[in-house]
């Protein structure tokens, strides 16, 4: 832990992560763990989400893959899994701009 001008103590990530596994392991809420410890439960919840949302940034990226489309006669279903094991199936008679919604919806990606 580094000390700042303020004289806090900075944490890493590394260390927050350490602190975070901790509390978990203690079984206690983030305030008791933070109140028996001596520190401020917001700085814990603050590194909870930054660590959360690094988490999910790291395993958000990009993937692309080709795709093949062959005309049919045969009606059906199409399906696509996306990330986490989840599967999208579209019957025949769904429209594009729904299927896209949801597909945004899943990702949390919002569009202008």
């Amino acid at each position: 832990m580094k000390k700042s001008k303020s004289k806090r103590l900075r944490w890493t990530a590394a260390q927050a992560g350490e602190v975070l596994d901790r509390i978990e392991r203690s079984g206690l809420s983030v305030n008791r763990f933070a109140f028996e410890h001596g520190l401020v439960a917001e700085r814990l919840y603050r590194w909870k989400r930054r660590l959360e949302r690094e988490r999910r940034v790291a395993g958000a990226s990009p993937r692309f893959a080709e795709v093949t489309v062959r005309p049919s006669t045969v009606a059906g279903t199409i399906e696509i899994e996306l990330s986490g094991g989840v599967f999208l199936r579209i019957a025949d008679d769904r429209r594009v701009d729904d299927t896209v919604a949801v597909v945004l919806r899943h990702n949390r990606i919002r569009v202008s």
